[in-house]
C-alpha cells in the first residue's frame, strides 16, 4: 500500500515507514509493531540514477509506542548489522543526546554528536540518530515524542552495503539490463498500477503521468506490463505537442503552469516546442 490511509492528506503517497502508525505515537499503548513499507518520494526525482536515490523504496520499520526502549533498539540495530556482517568500523552514528551517544559507543561505533539531528513531520518529532556507511545513510533511530522508538532501515541501501556494489541500483534487486532511471521508473509505475493509481492531471495521478512521460523519453522499444499506459501517453503527448507548437508564438510569454493546464505539456517539454 503506497496510498495514505483515509483521513491522512499530509502527503500524496506514503513516504516513510512510520506514516501509517503515527497516530499511535499520540496515544501510546505500550505496544510494538514491525513493518516492511513501500514508500514513494518524488522530491528527489531528478537525482534518481546517482546511485543512492530512488523514487520507490522499501523501509523496514520497528516501533515501540510508549515505554521508551531506546537501549533495546540500539541493540536491535547492532544485532542486525552483525547478522549482515557489516562491521562496526564501517558505520558512523550521528546521535543527538549524550546518553544516546554512550549507548552507541558501548558497541564500538564511531560516534559524531549532531545536535541538529531531529526528525519531525510537523506533528511528531524527536531526537534522532542517523547511521551511515561512508556517505550512504542506511537508516535511523528516532525517539518520537520523547517516549517511543522508531527504528528504520533502508532495504535497498542495506543490500548495497551487503553486496558491496557502488550504487543502490546495481544490487540484485534491480534489472541490470535497463538504464538505472528506467529501472527505477518501471518499478515505481508498476507499484502505482497495483495500488490503483493511474495517469491523470491532478494529485498522485499527475505524479504517475509525470513518471510515464519521463519513461517515454528514456526508452525505445522495450515492453513493460503497463504498455497500454505508454501507448495512450505517447499518443496524448504527441497531440499536445502539436497543439503547443501551433500556439507557441501566441502564448510564448505565459508561465509554465499555463502550458500544463491548457495543453498538458510538462515544463521540460517546453524546450521541444521552443526549438521546433
Amino acid at each position: 500500500m503506497i496510498v495514505p490511509d483515509h483521513g491522512d492528506d499530509s502527503t500524496l503517497f506514503i513516504c516513510s515507514g512510520m506514516q501509517r502508525v503515527k497516530c499511535r505515537f499520540h496515544s501510546p499503548d505500550g505496544g510494538r509493531h514491525g513493518s516492511l513499507q513501500s514508500c514513494v518520494r518524488t522530491d528527489d526525482i531528478d537525482l534518481v540514477g546517482d546511485g543512492s536515490h530512488l523514487t520507490c523504496f522499501e523501509m523496514i520499520g520497528n516501533f515501540s509506542f510508549g515505554g521508551e526502549d531506546y537501549q533495546d533498539s540500539v541493540e536491535l540495530w547492532h544485532s542486525i548489522l552483525t547478522d549482515l556482517r557489516i562491521s562496526v568500523t564501517e558505520v558512523h552514528c550521528f546521535p543527538t543526546r549524550d546518553d544516546h551517544q554512550q549507548l552507541w559507543r558501548k558497541w564500538g561505533y564511531s560516534v559524531v554528536p549532531d545536535s541538529s539531528c531531529v526528525r519531525s513531520d510537523g506533528q511528531i518529532g524527536g531526537h534522532c540518530c542517523e547511521l551511515f556507511c561512508g556517505d550512504l545513510e542506511i537508516g535511523n533511530l528516532v525517539n518520537p515524542m520523547g517516549h517511543s522508538v522508531d527504528v528504520g532501515f533502508g532495504w535497498e541501501r542495506l543490500h548495497q552495503v551487503v553486496e558491496r556494489v557502488e550504487g543502490v541500483d546495481q544490487t540484485s534487486l534491480f534489472d541490470q539490463n535497463l538504464h538505472p532511471v528506467v529501472s527505477d521508473h518501471v518499478r515505481t509505475i508498476s507499484i502505482m498500477r497495483e495500488n490503483g493509481v493511474v495517469p491523470g492531471n491532478k494529485g498522485r495521478n499527475y505524479v504517475c503521468r509525470r513518471l510515464v512521460r519521463r519513461l517515454l523519453q528514456q526508452i525505445t522499444s522495450e515492453s513493460f506490463p503497463f504498455d497500454d499506459w505508454l501507448s495512450v501517453e505517447r499518443e496524448l503527448r504527441e497531440r499536445n505537442m502539436r497543439q503547443g507548437r501551433r500556439s507557441w508564438k501566441k502564448f510564448r510569454d505565459r508561465p509554465m503552469h499555463f502550458w500544463w493546464e491548457t495543453f498538458g505539456i510538462l515544463p521540460k517539454e517546453i524546450d521541444f516546442i521552443r526549438s521546433s
